[in-house]
C-alpha cells in the first residue's frame, strides 16, 4: 500500500519540480511514508507522452495564440469540454493503477490529474483524499472540483479567488509554490554580491549585441544559464566576453542564486517563488502565454521586481539598478512581506500527516 501517490505530468518542468519539493517537503516531517511520484501521460499511454510534450512546446513557443485559444476555455468555464473528453478517454487506466497502488492519499500537481481524480472518485464512489497543487499563481476552473478535499494555493489572493468560486475557505491553505529544500535553505550567504543570474532556458531570442552591451559593464558578472538548450549554449560558447560566464545545465542554481543581485528569467511559477525564498529581485520577460500571464500580474502588483517587453533594454536596466540600490532594497522589502504569508511548514509537516491519519 503506498501513503501518498503524487500525480504530475511532464508539460515543462514545473510540475514535476514541484511533485519532488512535495516528496521532500513530506519525507522531511515522517520519514516512513511511502511516497510515489508517477506521470499521469506513462499510466494512461506512455506512447502519448513524448509527443503530448512536443506538441505544449510547439503550441507555447511557435503558436501562443491556438495554445491560449484553449486555455481561455479551461480557465473560464467549469467542467469544460477539453478536459471532460481527456478525462473520459483516460480515467479507467488511471483507476486501475489506483487499485494497483492503494494510495491513502493523491496530491495532484496538474490539473488533469485533479479532473481524472475527481470522476473516478464520483464514478466509482472511492473514498481517497485528492489534495491539489496549483503551482501558477492562477485561479483557474481547470483546477477546481467538487471531490478535492484541499487545496494548497500560492498566495492569499488566489485563495480570496477560491472563495468567491465556492470552494470552502476551510479547505485552502496558501502556502506559495512548494520548492525544494535547497531554495528554502538561506543559511548560505555572499555579503558583496556581484552577479547578475540570467536564466535564458526556453528564450532562443536574445541578440549577441545586448549580449556584448551586458558585457560593458565591468562592475558585475553576468552569469548565462541555458539550461537545456544545447543550441543556445553552443550559440553563446563560441562568443568572447569578459565580463559573462555561460553555463548550460547546472546543479547548483540555487548557490548562484544566493550569489546574486537579480535574476532575469521567464515568468514560471516554479522559479519565480525560487527567487522569493532566496530573496532575489526578479527581471522577468514579458509572457502572453495562457497561466504565465497570472505570474506576471503577481510580480506586478507585490512589486518584488519588473516585467520587460524584450531583452534589448537588459544593459540599461541592469545598470540603472546597479547605480540605485535604493531600488533593489525596495524589491527585498516587498519578496519579504510574501515570505511571511507562506506555509511551508504546516503543509509538510501536520497537515498530511493528518490526512494520512483519515
Amino acid at each position: 500500500m503506498t501513503d501518498i501517490l503524487i500525480l504530475t505530468a511532464s508539460f515543462g518542468m514545473g510540475h514535476i519540480s514541484v511533485s519532488k519539493a512535495l516528496k521532500e517537503q513530506i519525507e522531511s516531517e515522517n520519514k516512513n511514508a511511502e511516497i510515489v511520484i508517477s506521470d499521469i501521460l506513462e499510466i494512461v499511454n506512455p506512447k502519448i507522452k513524448n509527443f503530448s510534450s512536443k506538441m505544449y512546446s510547439e503550441l507555447t513557443e511557435n503558436y501562443p495564440g491556438v495554445y491560449n485559444a484553449f486555455y481561455d476555455i479551461k480557465v473560464n468555464y467549469k467542467n469544460n469540454i477539453i478536459d471532460s473528453v481527456f478525462c473520459n478517454l483516460c480515467y479507467k487506466k488511471l483507476y486501475e493503477y489506483i487499485l494497483v497502488k492503494k494510495p491513502r492519499v493523491i496530491i495532484s500537481t496538474f490539473p488533469l490529474c485533479s479532473c481524472i481524480v475527481s470522476k473516478i472518485k464520483e464514478e466509482y464512489n472511492v473514498k481517497i483524499n485528492l489534495i491539489t497543487v496549483i503551482t501558477d499563481v492562477v485561479d483557474s476552473w481547470e483546477w477546481i472540483y467538487e471531490e478535492t478535499n484541499m487545496y494548497l494555493v500560492p498566495t492569499k489572493e488566489i485563495k480570496n479567488r477560491l472563495i468567491s468560486k465556492g470552494v470552502s475557505r476551510d479547505i485552502i491553505i496558501v502556502t506559495g509554490i512548494p520548492v525544494t529544500k535547497e531554495f528554502i535553505n538561506t543559511s548560505f550567504y555572499v555579503k558583496n554580491k556581484n552577479s547578475i543570474l540570467v536564466i535564458l532556458s526556453g528564450i532562443d531570442n536574445i541578440s549577441k549585441n545586448v549580449l556584448y552591451e551586458l558585457d560593458k559593464n565591468s562592475n558585475i558578472k553576468i552569469k548565462i544559464v541555458t539550461g537545456r538548450n544545447k543550441k543556445l549554449f553552443e550559440k553563446l560558447s563560441d562568443c568572447v566576453f569578459t565580463n559573462i560566464e555561460v553555463y548550460g545545465y547546472v546543479n547548483n542554481l540555487n548557490q548562484m542564486m544566493d550569489e546574486s543581485l537579480l535574476i532575469v528569467t521567464k515568468p514560471g511559477g516554479v522559479t519565480i517563488f525560487e527567487a522569493i525564498n532566496k530573496e532575489l529581485p526578479l527581471i522577468v520577460l514579458n509572457s502572453n502565454i495562457g497561466q504565465e500571464k497570472g505570474n506576471v500580474e503577481f510580480i506586478k502588483q507585490t512589486k518584488i521586481g519588473i516585467v520587460i517587453n524584450d531583452l534589448s533594454s537588459l544593459p540599461y536596466i541592469i545598470d540603472y539598478y546597479i547605480n540605485n540600490p535604493g531600488i533593489i532594497n525596495y524589491y527585498y522589502k516587498n519578496i519579504r512581506k510574501i515570505k511571511k504569508t507562506l506555509n511551508y511548514k504546516n503543509f509538510s509537516g501536520s497537515v498530511i500527516n493528518e490526512v494520512i491519519q483519515v
